[in-house]
């Protein structure tokens, strides 16, 4: 996620899942003793503010992001914290670099895993980097109705050309028909004991159509695929629109008053995450 200042300005939605998660699992992350890896740190806002409360004083942390923007925005950012530090990291990587095998104590992902397009790698890359006896839990996005909208556009003309790989940007689980049975199946392939996954429905309201707009642009346009870098600037402005309408188009629409009797629109969003807390055997 390259865009920092309009991520920050634009995660509520994020922030608050993570904040429910930790707090579920407060007491698991009590135990994080040592070394931990946060992947897909972004910012480290949700690393720092949330995350590292709930963390033991004896651990420390290790944010990584595949974004240099990020790392560079949380190294200056988060400099004066002493038990966090940052690492440009892709999760999906072909071979793990030999230096990061079994040197972690633990690891969590908040919000990051459906961006990636091997999946089935990304965890079989986790279990890699923890130490025998490691424990991750990890929360990211199952199926939400937003990404239909990518389909939807790939079937127009004017911008077919520039989206041949959109199947490569539709999370892992969103057409998945048991994505919990899915997940753990993949989990214990890659070599983990699970504990805990569970598949959740999720809402949230959008407080007025501006900040979807700017969500949408954040996590859906910007950040993760380049169909718009692709587009000439007449066609970007096109598709950005019409995106936006797919997207609200498939979100239950209300409009409530002020108590100056202003009307405002908000958008409830339903959609799922999956949630997993999982140990490398000892043996």
């Amino acid at each position: 996620m390259n865009e920092v200042k309009e991520y920050l300005e634009a995660h509520e939605l994020q922030t608050r899942d993570a904040a429910d998660i930790i707090e579920e699992f407060g007491d698991e992350i009590n135990t994080m003793h040592g070394k931990c890896i946060d992947i897909g740190c972004g910012p480290a806002s949700v690393t720092r503010e949330l995350f590292m409360q709930k963390l033991p004083a004896d651990a420390t942390v290790i944010g990584s992001d595949i974004s240099k923007k990020m790392i560079d925005y949380a190294k200056v950012t988060h400099a004066d914290e002493k038990r966090l530090s940052f690492i440009e990291f892709n999760i999906e990587v072909e071979n793990l670099p030999s230096n990061l095998i079994n040197t972690y104590d633990n690891a969590v992902s908040f919000y990051c895993l459906h961006w990636c397009q091997n999946t089935r790698k990304a965890f079989e890359n986790i279990y890699k980097l923890l130490r025998p006896g490691g424990k991750g839990l990890v929360l990211f996005l199952a199926h939400n109705t937003g990404f239909d909208g990518y389909l939807q556009l790939y079937d127009d003309v004017q911008y077919k050309p520039y989206m041949k790989d959109v199947s490569k940007y539709i999370p892992y689980f969103q057409h998945c028909d048991n994505p919990r049975a899915t997940l753990k199946k993949i989990l214990e392939e890659s070599g983990f004991e699970v504990l805990h996954c569970s598949f959740r429905e999720k809402t949230f309201i959008f407080k007025n159509l501006q900040i979807l707009k700017t969500e949408c642009f954040i996590e859906h346009v910007h950040a993760v695929n380049p169909f718009i870098q692709r587009m000439p600037d007449d066609t970007k402005k096109r598709f950005k629109n019409d995106l936006l309408y797919e997207i609200v188009s498939r979100k239950i629409s209300f409009v409530t008053k002020d108590k100056e009797l202003k009307e405002e629109r908000k958008i409830l969003d339903r959609y799922y995450v999956l949630i997993a807390y999982v140990k490398k055997p000892t043996i």
